[in-house]
């Protein structure tokens, strides 16, 4: 499905411009033959319909050829965070019993290491040279294959697994099909008016929802064209900094490519909005600049726009359903706090805890109906029954409809941490702390931050008789946590504040 919308652009569309990474320029047709070059190349290796293929990769070409060659043979793509530290990899590989990772040189020792502890056979994928590598990325690509007939795949067969965090403990796994991304990248592009003149910015990660849907699938399948910001290299190795360090180049890039959409979170637009004024760069070419993630504060807003004389939109979606709403008003700046209509196609709806729909203006949980909606968590009958009803996805998130059925969030049931522009589920930290002998009780909690939102603070109990430094903590968790989820505050105390019903009162912990 997915791949025969990307080959009918193609056809129409064959010499324009499809990918822009650094100097590298891919058009529609040059794209097309990578993905049937590696889809031919990937099935000579064994991989086939149903099996699952991870990506640990930063955002380049080869994620995107990549996605679409496995989604020619009925693969299933496990996107990862590049990020990760190897037990946080392996424990996703195991649980999806992946059979292929593709990575980059950078990554491949610790992929060899952590896969000779699983209990699945994984074969490692190297897109750049290395004398290591067991297979070869570039040699995957068979040449001049292009395959002009229709791919007949199941519209019902899972094309994807992304993770959700929430207050339940380890990530769940989200699955979802061809037809959920399908009518995902339709009810998106139809609503946000996405055509073949339009130069969308990749900023934000292709492994996670926003990126994919909005960057990737919003571009690609409707004949635009993707800017990638390429790494910032350092020795001839990719480094990662602070956003900051690369908002001068963003700028740079949004006015010489004349990008006309700007998909970001609100971390990276209050960045821009900190930048030295010397870097300064005229925006006038942007057409559709929209927010996600988390909730953008009114003063990002009014800076952003007296600044750069362009109002940021707020788009809200989740992995469940990918994007749901999008803040389209014309009267932007008396609607900025709403994240908007629905997407055509999308139904949202509030209802109390009686699950009865509630009239504009009150406040309840969203709920959210659309044929992009996964149809629940994998292995996870009781919350996948708790959280999706009737047809319908239960949020967690509160909020309330105006009477032009524009949507405001007012607040959450679920307790993640934004740090960065990252989501982070304190439980998942917690219980990391929790496998150390040494502590008794881990709380993990967000305290706000004026540069990266919240930053994460871990309270700890320890065990009688037992010194533990703070450091200590620290250097344990990172061993164990990417480096954004580990936690930056530290506080040992005698014991956690606790409700007569033991509840914790995380509240008095930030």
């Amino acid at each position: 499905m997915l791949y025969n919308i990307l080959k009918e652009v193609a056809i129409k569309n064959p010499n324009e411009i499809a990918i822009i990474y650094g100097e590298t320029k891919i058009t529609y047709n040059t794209l097309l033959e990578k993905i049937s070059g590696l889809s031919e190349g990937l099935k000579s290796i064994g991989l086939k319909k149903g099996d699952c293929l991870a990506l640990l990769l930063p955002n380049c070409p080869e994620f995107i050829f990549t996605f679409y060659a496995a989604m020619t043979l009925g693969a299933i793509i496990l996107p990862l965070n590049h990020l990760f530290k190897a037990e946080e990899v392996e424990f996703y590989l195991q649980d999806s019993h992946a059979k292929y990772i593709i990575t980059d040189s950078h990554r491949f020792q610790s992929c060899i290491q952590l896969i000779s502890n699983l209990s699945n056979s994984v074969e490692v994928i190297v897109i750049d040279s290395t004398r290591t590598s067991s297979q070869s990325f570039s040699d995957l690509i068979k040449s001049n294959i292009l395959d002009t007939r229709p791919i007949h795949i199941d519209p019902n067969s899972s094309a994807i697994y992304q993770y959700s965090s929430g207050s339940t403990g380890r990530p769940k796994r989200v699955t979802r099909t061809q037809s959920n991304l399908v009518s995902e990248v339709r009810s998106f592009g139809a609503t946000t008016n996405i055509t073949p003149t339009d130069k969308i910015l990749c900023i934000v990660p292709l492994y996670h929802a926003h990126g994919l849907g909005n960057c990737l699938l919003a571009s690609t399948c409707n004949g635009a064209t993707l800017v990638i910001l390429e790494p910032l290299m350092k020795n001839d190795l990719p480094v990662e900094v602070p956003f900051v360090f690369r908002c001068p180049r963003v700028l740079e890039l949004i006015e010489s490519k004349k990008i006309t959409v700007l998909p970001a979170v609100p971390y990276i637009f209050s960045t821009m909005v900190e930048t030295p004024v010397c870097t300064n760069a005229n925006l006038n070419s942007l057409r559709l600049c929209f927010s996600a993630g988390n909730f953008l504060d009114q003063k990002t807003f009014d800076h952003f726009l007296n600044r750069y004389g362009v109002p940021i939109r707020q788009l809200y979606g989740c992995t469940e359903a990918g994007s749901i709403s999008i803040n389209l008003s014309t009267e932007v700046a008396q609607t900025a706090k709403s994240v908007g209509q629905s997407l055509l196609g999308v139904q949202v709806s509030i209802i109390d805890d009686n699950g009865k729909i509630l009239p504009n203006g009150e406040i309840g949980e969203i709920i959210v109906k659309s044929q992009a909606l996964t149809k629940g968590y994998d292995k996870m009958p009781e919350l996948t029954s708790f959280a999706f009803q009737d047809g319908a996805y239960y949020t967690g998130d509160l909020g309330f409809l105006d009477q032009n059925r524009y949507l405001y969030i007012t607040g959450r049931k679920k307790i993640l941490i934004d740090t960065g522009g990252r989501k982070v589920d304190p439980i998942e930290i917690e219980d990391v702390l929790l496998t150390n002998p040494k502590i008794k009780e881990a709380v993990v909690v967000g305290v706000k931050s004026n540069l990266a939102g919240e930053l994460i603070k871990a309270v700890v109990v320890l065990k009688n008789g037992i010194y533990y430094s703070e450091k200590e903590i620290q250097i344990f968790c990172r061993k164990y946590l990417a480096d954004y989820k580990s936690p930056k505050m530290i506080e040992i105390r005698d014991e956690i504040p606790k409700s007569p019903l033991g509840k914790v009162l995380r509240k008095e912990l930030i």
